[in-house]
């Protein structure tokens, strides 16, 4: 509240201190003399308060001079009084001030102009700066001497630099606009006087009568009224009437400001002295006094004011648009605010059908049913009035009402009316929901043509906001340094006539180069030369462009190339000939926007041209609407286009994949001739007795090498026929165990040569197995080859066991496999790198080649496997290979060639024995010299060599035919040393650092490059030169390699000679480096350490001057100083930071400080922390300033990009939450079709039964074994039931645990009967365990009893899902029992149960008083029992985890998803309980749970415990024990009879629409609505629906008894549609029963969508609730 100084007593009543007080910013008041010099008549100033009169030379002879000091504020709001802390102007001035202050109140200053506003700068508080506005009013009474100047304020802000004097800037200043919001409405005392002297003074104006004709004239047809509450006549266009720009001023004045604009131009000394605030009603009964009430029809006024006083005081004092109607002619008695809607003062008193004589007509039927006694309410209700000064008119929407004033006789004496506007609420929601529903719809697009489509399908739902719309791509047709061009095609257009002149198909630009300076808020910024009131009215955001129309064509290219919106002031001619879409007149403006972000230096992908809502300005709201939906389009394209791309690559990866396959059959089957090629000449040479012995070694190792690749090749060709699926089985019966025994005994040899322990355990079996010899046989091999390679010690097992299948399993206590990689060793091309022996590494084919052909014997292999890493001990794997004894083949189509037994087997054992052999050679070292095993060169190419016998290579290779060979070559220049892997040459060099290292780059344990990398890291071995061999020739290995540090790489196969060379050359300069490298290293120690290769700045200055006498280079990089003096450093300090571091730099250096931290910011943009120490505080011989800079700009940056991944995890969750809405939806809508087919049939098939057991020996008498049949029919449906039944909990599983995993899952506590709901949900299974002989039983423990508890508050949605999962869990399980027993006990306690049991304690608690208090905290127990098999302990480990069960065989046996006992464990979590299990093997589990509930209010509990005794709930010692629950509730199937069916006679059965569009649910719905003997009709969606309501009612109205049609008792409407949906359906009826052309309807929701916000939005969009509607979750 403003403060007013104590001392005066000055009547305030003609100050608006209401306005004052609520404005933001200081006001106060001062009173101050009249100027002695007469003054012109009525000049505003500043505010559309200001009044002045005529004044003569004033008495007082001259202006007052007085300082402020003096003449203190008569009154200030509680902001001014904030600011100045009760001091005085005088204080909070200097005198300069106060007398340029005083002068301009007193307008003595002739250098500032008349109207302007004043800078005020105070010296207290120090630094403040107001600019101040003034209105003079006179004194209540008037005084012809002094007066009051109200004085407002706004801080100075560049905004406000320059004083505002056009409309348009006034406008476009967002903070002007929110503080003239409150200026005060024209004064009641005006009005008053203008009623009086109506007669000589009052101005003809425009009749509402006149103004309802010229608007229903002019707009839409779709709507009811419309009230032009325009200027009258005499005020539009009045020079006097036109405010002059002021600071207060604004362009567009509405009603109430040009009338207050009239009251101004009066004198005040002709008008009644101002009335105190308190009494502002007084003005209004004085008008009711002064009517002549005796000649109307109400009479005087003294039979009816002490009935009607009341309520007119009420509409007086009423700050909305209130208004009596009175009397039989219903006269208008109203408020100040109605008094705006009408013609005041001429409306006053006057009948209704006068005042409202243009829609008098359309009123007439609602005040004829609100004076009949029935209140008349409309929401939202459209009307068009002229708010603006440029003849147009706008829409509104108002919810208003008539209700019927009864008198003590029960007599309606008139009617209340009570209008209220709605306009941003109707205008939100209608924006609203197109945004939502973009966001909805271009979520799902995949490709841009689905892009453009979704927007403008959303689009055209909304004709009001987008009258037209042409959406344009836009394609790069060519780029170069100067500009850009770029192709324009029109994707999508609404409400543009095609082939239109404006709407061309194609455009083609050519953009500018691309630069920050030609594109954004002020780039090449054009306005017209005359805005219309929408681009008067626009917010001003910087985002906006306004142009006008240049013949046919829009302004894309400015779009374009500013990035900005442009707006069309006058599109007139270029849409001339479009279609009318909402009003009954075309957009004046539109606005092009290009899709991409405001600051993006990219061309926008597309361009959307939109008209503009012609029944309203493009204001604020308007713009941030526009600007989010283009945020939307964005982020949506990109989206889309990011989809389309994805598509393309993976249509272009399969295409790889299937040629991938075919080159593989290709260069497979080419390989084989070149191979028999070669092994035929090898195997002849072999043969012959004239060869040596060395040229019979080589030749050896050329065959191996042959067959192995012959193997491979082999291997390739069998993929490729897999892939082809050209692999066909010859399946024979064997004996399996003797096969495997055979083939495993022929890897005997090469095991035991290992030192492993080799066990063959087959047990032995009686049955033959099918397989094909052949490829079981390369199955085996594969497996226990693989076994060989990666053992080292221990054992390998070949086991055979059977159960219902054939397992053969190939144990190993090997190296394992890591748990990552498990799902990939049985996948193509996949090669292990844990491979223990050399040469062993594989092809990536072996075990994808077995698993793929158990698939052809129906099996399929299992791997099992453990390192040492990840057990802590134990290792090793296991391959399983199962066939089912099941199997049995088609016989083969053509005869099988005979093949010999062991041939793969044989070649793979024989393999495995060279691994052996390799392993046990030991790395040697030297060589040999004998001309038998070196090298044959020639003596003149040995000759230039420089090799010592000293020189020493590291040769390492795998493979030992390779490493054999390359040694052969070397031995007679120099030693070689032998590594089999990296590991082992990794070590060997490290102990002994040799002259050069020969590796191969694929190896087991270790690789080359691996092993390269190594020696790079290891001092000793840092400089040593490596050379290395590879099989893999390709620019990408060699490139790698020699930027890894190699000096050398060489591609297999090489040349020997070309091998030495290169060797011998990178062993010589290894040497020379080797030496040189010593030597540095002595000298590296006499070198002081450099600070340059610090990252961080260092310098060192002077502790005096400060002058730096060093930098590194990173403190110059910081300020981008790097050739500059680094005494120029200052300049290069950002303008903000320069002035407090040089401060706070001269500050230090003049102390005595030993340490100074400071930040600062650079030109360059990067933020600095410094720390600078004085080298004379820590030791005093030492001189200057030693310091260190950091840039911590990144510090900054993971703020900004915290805040993205924020904002981006809010909006994934947003479509999660789309997405579960969605599922459930899908989910839910087939299982609710199958429930009800199935419960349909069955009771169809029961009563059939029923009726067929019941006819008479006259009557057809069924068989029995007709009844058989239908009872075998009656049990199959039911099986269907419980299908469904499980289905529908595995979906609310599903769907519960992604509401878990989000923090969605809502709880909502209700008041329960929990016997009712106990029963409930037992009820549910008692079908299944009847059809399964299960004894179900439900106990309630004597607690409740004891407690008395009948009801509790919880969530009974959540309770009732953990206790349905749990006894279906218990069903499951128990049904192959011998003892089929479940119970599900309850019982409740008022002590909670211990920290670490789920048991019900020993005492409950029970309270002194019965039934305890409402809300009294209360715990639930609930156990079910089962006689089922019970559980190990280590199943009871993993039973709550999710997608956990006991062990990996109770799927298979059980069935289960894992989920259930883990969403009851999360659910009891949050309704403050928990879970636990107790079970023993054979003899059952007992699941049990508490949660924390609430008690009902004493009152209900009391009387639900009454009710419950008097039905036998309650258990007394004499009542039997509770039974077993044996019937269904699920399809329950009652005696059907023609008088259950039939309505009363005489009624006529309830008419239901079903409104869905899912043909089965429709169809569903309808048989069982017609079976109950009801009637129903059918639409496919809600604008099918809509027009069966209409026309149904239609119809009953004529009142014809032979019409089928009549109203509907109810309407099931389902929410996801097409064409309409049943929430927009639904606001459409509500909307057409609110105007009356509609009865009421019940309307109940059907929707998928189960959540608690859908539900809600339902509710609040008009759907019915309560005790007689509800809605159905299909």
């Amino acid at each position: 509240m403003g403060m007013m100084n104590p001392d005066d007593k000055i009547d305030l009543s003609a100050v608006p201190l209401g306005f004052l007080e609520a404005y933001p910013f200081p006001a106060f008041v001062l009173l101050v003399p009249v100027a002695t010099k007469t003054r012109p008549r009525l000049v505003s100033r500043d505010t559309d308060v200001t009044i002045r009169y005529l004044d003569n030379v004033s008495p007082l002879g001259g202006p007052s001079r007085h300082p402020f000091p003096s003449n203190p504020v008569t009154w200030g709001n509680e902001q001014w009084y904030q600011l100045t802390q009760g001091r005085s102007i005088g204080d909070c001035l200097d005198m300069a001030t106060q007398n340029r202050l005083q002068a301009w109140v007193e307008e003595e200053d002739e250098s500032t102009p008349a109207g302007t506003s004043f800078k005020l700068d105070m010296v207290w508080p120090e630094g403040v700066a107001l600019y101040l506005a003034k209105t003079v009013l006179p004194l209540s009474p008037p005084s012809p001497t002094h007066a009051f100047c109200v004085i407002t304020s706004q801080p100075v802000t560049p905004s406000f630099t320059s004083n505002l004097t056009s409309p348009t800037e006034r406008m476009a200043s967002p903070g002007i606009r929110s503080s003239f919001a409150m200026t005060s409405p024209r004064s009641v005392e005006d009005r008053f006087a203008e009623h009086r002297g109506s007669a000589d003074t009052q101005a003809s104006s425009i009749s509402a009568s006149d103004r309802f004709s010229e608007h229903r004239q002019s707009s839409s047809t779709s709507f009811r009224s419309s009230v032009d509450v325009g200027p009258s006549a005499s005020e539009v266009g009045s020079p006097s009437n036109q405010i002059a720009g002021s600071y207060f001023g604004s362009a567009l004045t509405s009603r109430d400001e040009r009338t207050r604009a009239k009251s101004r131009r009066r004198s005040p000394h002709g008008r009644s002295p101002p009335l105190p605030v308190e009494n502002q009603t007084a003005p209004w009964w004085r008008l009711v006094e002064e009517v002549d009430w005796a000649n109307t029809p109400m009479g005087p006024r003294s039979k009816w004011k002490d009935t009607l006083d009341p309520l007119l005081s009420v509409t007086f004092e009423s700050r909305t648009s209130d208004c009596c109607w009175l009397g039989p002619d219903l006269r208008l008695l109203y408020n100040q605010s109605y008094s705006q809607l009408v013609d005041h003062p001429n409306a006053w008193a006057r009948p209704a059908q006068e005042v409202w004589a243009a829609i008098w007509p359309t009123l007439e039927p609602h005040i004829r049913q609100c004076m009949s006694g029935t209140p008349v309410y409309r929401v939202d209700d459209p009307v068009f009035y002229q708010r603006y000064g440029n003849g147009t008119l706008l829409e509104h929407y108002h919810t208003w009402r008539f209700v019927p004033i009864t008198g003590k006789d029960g007599r309606i004496l008139g009617i209340f009316n009570q209008s209220m506007e709605t306009t941003e609420k109707v205008l939100q929601d209608r924006r609203l929901a197109t945004t939502r529903d973009l966001a909805e719809q271009l979520i799902l697009a995949r490709s841009v043509d689905q892009y453009f489509a979704f927007v403008a399908e959303v689009l055209e739902q909304n004709p009001a906001e987008a009258p037209f719309v042409m959406l344009y791509r836009v394609k790069h047709s060519d780029n170069n340094p100067a500009s850009i061009a770029v192709d324009l095609s029109l994707e999508a257009s609404i409400g543009v006539p095609q082939g239109h002149p404006s709407a061309k198909p194609n455009l083609n630009f050519c953009l500018p180069a691309r630069s920050r300076s030609s594109f954004g808020p002020n780039a090449d910024r054009m306005s017209s030369p005359t805005l219309s009131a929408i681009s008067a009215l626009s917010s001003g955001s910087g985002r906006i462009c306004h142009v006008i129309a240049d013949g046919d064509s829009w302004p894309v290219l400015k779009a374009l190339t500013t990035r900005q919106c442009v707006i069309v002031d006058d599109c007139s001619q270029l849409i001339k000939g479009y279609p009318l879409r909402q009003w009954d007149e075309l957009p004046f403006a539109a606005i092009v926007v290009p899709i991409c972000s405001e600051g993006s230096m990219d061309v926008p992908d597309a361009v959307m041209i939109m008209g503009l809502n012609v029944r309203r300005p493009f204001d604020a709201e308007y713009d941030s609407w526009l600007n989010a939906v283009r945020s939307q389009l964005v982020s949506s394209l990109a989206q889309a286009k990011a989809s389309e791309s994805e598509a393309m690559v993976a249509e272009d990866n399969a295409r790889m994949e299937e040629a991938k396959a075919a080159w593989f059959r290709g260069a497979a089957h080419d390989l084989r001739s070149p191979l028999a090629l070669v092994a035929g000449p090898i195997s002849d040479l072999l043969e012959s007795q004239t060869i040596t012995g060395s040229q019979r070694q080589s030749l050896t190792i050329a065959q191996r090498n042959v067959d192995r690749l012959l193997r491979l090749v082999n291997a390739l060709m069998d993929f490729s026929r897999l892939e082809a699926g050209r692999v066909e089985g010859r399946f024979v019966p064997i004996d399996l165990g003797e096969f495997v025994t055979d083939l495993a005994a022929l890897f005997r040899p090469a095991v035991e040569r290992l030192g492993l322990q080799y066990t063959i355990d087959i047990e032995p079996r009686d049955q033959v197995v099918f397989v094909d010899p052949t490829l079981f046989e390369t199955i085996i091999s594969n497996l226990i080859g693989n076994a060989i390679k990666y053992t080292e010690r221990g054992s390998i097992t070949v086991q055979l066991r059977y159960t219902d299948y054939a397992e053969l399993s190939i144990i190993d206590t090997g190296v394992g496999i890591p748990k990552a990689e498990i799902p990939l060793v049985t996948e193509w091309y996949h090669r292990a790198t844990t491979a223990v022996h050399a040469g062993t590494q594989g092809s990536g084919l072996g075990l994808a080649l077995a698993k793929e052909l158990l698939h052809l014997h129906g099996g399929e292999l299992a791997v099992d496997s453990q390192t040492v890493e990840e057990s802590g001990g134990q290792h090793g794997s296991v391959f399983t290979a199962r066939i089912p004894l099941s199997f049995r083949p088609q016989p083969p189509t053509t005869p099988s060639a005979p093949t010999s037994f062991g041939k793969y087997g044989k070649a793979v054992a024989n393999e495995a024995m060279r691994w052996t052999r390799d392993d046990g050679e030991s790395s040697s070292e030297g060589a040999g010299t004998d001309a038998g095993t070196g090298s044959a060169f020639s003596t003149k190419f040995s000759e230039a060599f420089l090799f010592e016998k000293t020189d020493t290579i590291l040769l390492v290779e795998d493979n030992s035919d390779m490493r054999a060979y390359i040694k052969q070559i070397f031995s007679p220049y120099c030693t070689v040393v032998e590594a089999c892997s990296g590991q082992q040459a990794l070590e060997m060099a490290i102990k002994s650092p040799p002259n050069l290292i020969l590796s191969d780059v694929l190896m087991p344990k270790m690789g080359g490059l691996e092993l390269l990398g190594e020696i790079r890291k290891h001092g000793a071995t840092r400089i040593v030169p490596m050379v290395l061999l590879s099989a893999i020739d390709g620019e990408e290995s060699r490139v790698e390699a020699l930027l890894m540090g190699a000096e050398d790489f060489l591609a297999k196969p090489f040349k020997p000679k070309e091998l030495v060379a290169r060797v011998h050359l990178h062993l010589q300069v290894g040497k020379k480096r080797l030496h040189l490298e010593r030597l540095y290293a002595e000298r590296e120690t006499e070198i002081a350490v450099l600070s340059d290769y610090c990252p961080s700045g260092i310098m060192r200055a002077d502790s005096t001057t400060g002058l730096i006498s060093y930098a590194n280079r990173a403190w110059r990089e910081q300020a981008d100083l790097i050739d500059d003096d680094a005494n120029n450093w200052p300049q290069y300090v950002d303008d903000k930071t320069r002035e407090m571091l040089q401060a706070t730099w001269g500050a230090y250096l003049a102390s005595d400080d030993k340490e100074l931290r400071v930040t600062w910011r650079y030109l360059t943009g990067k933020t600095i922390s410094g720390v600078f120490i004085k080298l004379n505080q820590v030791n005093s011989e030492m001189t200057g300033i030693l310091g260190c800079t950091t840039d911590i700009s990144h510090e900054e940056q993971r703020l900004v990009e915290a805040e993205q991944r924020r904002i981006e995890a809010e909006e994934s969750k947003h479509q999660q939450e789309l997405l579960i809405d969605l599922t459930s939806h899908e989910i839910r809508t087939p299982v609710s079709a199958i429930l009800q087919c199935s419960s349909l049939v069955k009771e169809n098939l029961m009563t059939l039964k029923d009726q067929l057991k019941c006819c008479g020996e006259t009557g057809f008498t069924p068989s029995p074994a007709l009844l058989d049949d239908l009872e075998e029919d009656v049990e199959a449906l039911e099986s269907i039931y419980q299908c469904g039944l499980v289905q529908e909990r595995i979906a609310g599983d599903v769907l519960s645990l992604a509401r878990i995993q989000l923090d969605m899952l809502s709880l909502y506590d209700i008041e329960v009967d929990l016997r009712k709901e106990a029963r409930k949900v037992s009820s549910v299974f008692a079908s299944e365990a009847k059809m399964k002989k299960i004894d179900l039983q439900l106990k309630f423990g004597e607690t409740l009893e004891a407690s008395k508890i009948m009801s509790i508050k919880t969530d009974p949605v959540r309770l009732g899902q953990v206790v349905t999962n749990l006894i279906s869990n218990a069903i499951r399980f128990t049904s192959a029992s011998d003892v089929r027993r479940i119970t599900v006990k309850y019982d409740v306690s008022f002590i909670p149960p211990a920290e670490d049991s789920c048991a019900l304690p020993n005492s409950i608690g029970i309270p002194a008083d019965l039934p305890a208090a409402e809300d009294t905290p209360i715990w639930l127990f609930v156990s079910v029992t089962d006689t089922g098999p019970g559980m190990s302990p280590k199943e009871l480990a993993v039973l709550f985890k999710r997608f956990a069960q006991g062990n990996k065989m109770i799927h298979t046996k059980y069935g289960g998803s894992g989920l259930g006992l883990f969403i009851c464990r999360k659910i009891t979590e949050l309704l403050g309980g928990r879970i636990e299990v107790m079970s023993q093997l054979g003899e059952g589990s007992v699941f049990r749970f508490f949660i924390k509930t609430r008690t009902v209010a004493p009152p209900s509990a009391l009387a639900a415990y009454v009710e419950a005794a008097s039905l036998n709930a309650l258990r007394s010692p004499s009542a039997p024990p509770p039974r077993s629950i044996t019937a269904s509730p699920s399809i329950a199937s009652t005696p059907s009879s023609a008088s259950a069916l039939t309505p009363p006679p005489g009624d006529a059965a309830e008419h239901i629409l079903i409104v869905e569009d899912n043909i089965i649910n429709q169809t569903v719905l309808k048989r069982q609505i017609v079976k109950a003997g009801l009637t129903c009709d059918v639409a496919n969606n809600g604008l099918e629906a809509l027009n069966l309501i209409r026309e149904n009612y239609r119809q009953s109205r004529r009142g014809d008894p032979k019409s089928r049609n009549r109203a509907y008792d109810v309407v099931l409407m389902d929410l996801e549609m097409p064409v309409m949906d049943g929430l927009t359906a639904i606001k459409e009826l509500r909307e057409a029963e609110s105007n009356g052309s509609l009865p009421r309807n019940m309307v109940i929701a059907l929707t998928g969508n189960a959540r608690q916000g859908q539900i809600d939005h339902a509710l609040q969009a008009g759907m019915d609730d309560g005790e007689s509607s509800r809605l159905l979750l299909c």
